[in-house]
């Protein structure tokens, strides 16, 4: 999941930030996911939970995992998916907030 394609204004709220509040709020959107998405991950041994982090670069966030099968199992419980959908208002928030300081 790319946090910067997550809404469509989003950029714009991005572009008026510095290029460290981009990083700050980028990196604490993806923590947010990556808490949420370990949460709802189905768990067997751990090692899918365990696997899922976040990697914040220039302007994007990538949520993931590297276990061979995270993508199958991600098909079937959407787990990533769901955990960007039930978090967009805290998402946003970390970019607006910095706006405001």
């Amino acid at each position: 999941m790319i946090i910067n394609e997550i809404t469509p204004n989003i950029e714009e709220v991005i572009e008026k930030l510095l290029p460290e509040q981009k990083l700050k709020a980028l990196e604490k959107a993806g923590q947010i996911i990556e808490n949420e998405a370990k949460l709802r991950c189905g768990v067997d041994t751990g090692v899918l939970r365990n696997s899922i982090t976040h990697i914040t670069e220039e302007n994007k966030t990538t949520i993931g995992s590297n276990v061979e099968y995270a993508p199958y199992h991600h098909a079937k419980n959407k787990f990533l998916q769901e955990a960007l959908d039930q978090n967009m208002d805290k998402i946003e928030n970390c970019f607006s907030e910095l706006l405001q300081e």
